[in-house]
């Protein structure tokens, strides 16, 4: 009877396997993603320099748009080599209640300085200057028709393009060999000596938080501030990436990245879970994912109305659902996901307590 019980323990949740899978199937193709299509959007705008046409226009816009959705997916794993060099901000500066971008960019533009443009002296440079903000303003906002012109007044703006493309570009690519190279192994083989994660429980730390961060970020920050709904929203009413219209579908790849973390790669793998406990924890998360699905529905049918759903009164009352199905899905995730690991988040940093 001793030896039995001595062979059969009870088991907890296996963290390490969750490192591994989401690693394996989320992180680092996500990454590769998200550097594959920064890549390709840095050579269509070199092209759009070259050879500027209206087609050529398109294009890089089309390309612009993958990368910047790319990044959206993996916009909830804010740790890591991301966090790294300011990069997570330098790719998105948002909330930006005082239209900071807008202003500085239109004064970087007006200053026609090549200077500026120097990739290191850009990646020092305020990040109102940097990454999809700057792209949003210069490549799809007042007086960027002029890039499928080729007129003389085109040339520092579609060189200015160019170099925000390239420093997108740049953090994509280094975040993503980090992950694949040193933070990789950081990630998968914590212990001692390992300055990140001591144990494996921290990696699973780090997805519970992101899903939960991603969820609030969305919800007080990009959509409740323009419903004028609840307290704690985050300051001033400024739609994200209000030029180019993608500010909401940017948001509903965050949401994508956020409901893989529970997809078969991630909590919802079922080998993960030993006790009746865990596997109704992952029941509970099940559930979740399809009220992730709701929100998504929701924010869908909103761009299917109008182009501009974050900045159209009308179009936003049908974000209304999406808020709710976001808060359940926040709530009910949480709990759920504090009785599949036993731990709980604790400090909320958006809380600004």
């Amino acid at each position: 009877m001793l030896l039995a019980a001595a062979q059969s323990p009870t088991a907890a949740f296996d963290d390490a396997a969750l490192a591994r899978r989401s690693y394996d199937n989320i992180i680092l193709p996500g990454y590769a993603r998200f550097a594959e299509a920064a890549r390709a959007f840095a050579a269509e705008a070199d092209q759009l320099c070259q050879a500027p046409s209206p087609a050529a226009l398109d294009a890089t816009r089309a390309v612009a748009r993958d990368a910047l959705l790319a990044f959206g997916r993996i916009e909830p794993f804010r740790f890591g080599p991301i966090t790294a060099k300011q990069r997570l901000e330098r790719l998105l500066f948002y909330p930006d209640p005082h239209g900071i971008v807008g202003k500085q960019t239109s004064r970087l533009l007006a200053k026609g300085d090549a200077a500026d443009l120097d990739p290191e002296k850009l990646a020092r440079a305020s990040v109102a200057v940097q990454g999809f903000g700057a792209v949003d303003a210069v490549l799809y906002g007042n007086g960027s028709e002029v890039l499928a012109a080729g007129r003389p007044d085109a040339g520092f703006r579609c060189r200015y393009l160019r170099a925000l493309a390239l420093g997108i570009a740049q953090i994509a690519g280094d975040a993503h060999a980090e992950w694949a190279a040193d933070y990789g192994r950081t990630w998968l083989q914590p212990g001692f000596g390992n300055m990140e994660y001591l144990t494996a429980e921290e990696t699973t730390q780090a997805l519970y938080r992101a899903y939960v961060a991603e969820l609030e970020v969305t919800r007080l920050q990009r959509l409740a501030p323009l419903l004028g709904g609840e307290a704690k929203a985050s300051a001033a009413a400024t739609p994200l990436l209000p030029h180019s219209d993608l500010g909401l579908a940017f948001s509903l790849a965050g949401i994508e990245g956020a409901r893989t973390i529970l997809g078969p790669s991630g909590f919802l793998a079922g080998a993960l879970a030993a006790s009746d406990k865990e596997r109704s924890a992952i029941s509970i998360l099940g559930s979740v994912a399809t009220d992730l699905g709701f929100a998504l529905r929701a924010g869908e049918a909103a761009e299917e109305a109008v182009p501009n759903a974050l900045a159209d009164r009308p179009a936003l009352q049908r974000l209304a659902p999406m808020l709710l199905s976001l808060k359940n899905a926040e709530d009910t995730g949480r709990a759920a996901l504090g009785e599949l690991t036993g731990r709980t988040l604790g400090f909320n940093s958006l809380d600004g307590d």
